[in-house]
This record gives structure tokens, C-alpha cells and sequence, in this order.
């Protein structure tokens, strides 16, 4: 995924819910990151030629980024079969709804290749 590409997806965490008028206006973000080197599934501490970081967004963003990349993935291709489980998926970025969690996105950089990356695993 290219350097403008990923611009665009964290530019996206402006565009309103499809419930929403249209806005140019910044929002804030609810979320955290983590500076990680190797996988996700074996994480270790960064170090100079491997360094990635891993976003995850919750509330308003998440929904909103939810509702723009759209339609839900198959049941069978979802990470969770738990009931009221959603999940949407495009490149690297994955958003699931939970109804006891409401809406969390992941996304993932490559912070030496300056590359898009995944966020967080089934």
C-alpha cells in the first residue's frame, strides 16, 4: 500500500457516518498504539530494522471508518462467530463490532518501509 494510500486512510477518520452530513472538519480520536518489533502474534521490542506500530481506534472514528470501508465480510471468513459479531475488512484495515464492545479498527504501519501493515490478528 503506498504512502499516499495510507494518508488517505488516516485522513479518513474524518469522513462522517453515512447518518451524518458531510464535514471537511477534524475530529478527535479515541485509541492507542503500540511500537512493536516482529510479528503481532511475537511481539518483541523495536529495534533499528524492524519497527512497526499497531493503531487501534474505538468510538465515533472507529464507526465512522466502519461505515466507509463497508459491506460486512462473510460469516465464514469472520474471525469470530460469537452472535452480534461484524467485522469489515479492506487492505490492512479491520474494523469489527461487538455488542458488548461497540466498534474497534486495527491498523498497522511498517515503520521502515514506510508500508501499511495488519493491526491485530483472529
Amino acid at each position: 500500500m503506498s504512502g499516499r494510500l495510507m494518508l488517505l486512510i488516516l485522513c479518513s477518520l474524518n469522513m462522517p457516518a453515512a447518518h451524518s452530513a458531510p464535514s471537511a472538519e477534524a475530529r478527535s480520536l479515541n485509541g492507542s498504539y503500540q511500537i512493536h518489533g516482529g510479528s503481532l502474534a511475537e511481539m518483541q521490542p523495536p529495534s533499528p530494522g524492524d519497527a512497526h506500530v499497531s493503531f487501534r481506534f474505538k468510538g465515533r472514528g472507529a464507526s465512522d471508518l466502519s461505515d466507509s470501508i463497508g459491506p460486512d465480510v462473510k460469516k465464514q471468513d469472520a474471525c469470530s462467530g460469537v452472535a452480534g459479531y461484524r467485522e469489515r475488512r479492506r487492505g490492512h484495515l479491520l474494523c469489527v463490532r461487538a455488542k458488548e464492545d461497540g466498534p474497534t479498527c486495527y491498523l498497522g504501519l511498517d515503520l521502515r518501509k514506510g508500508k501499511s501493515d495488519a493491526g491485530a490478528v483472529c
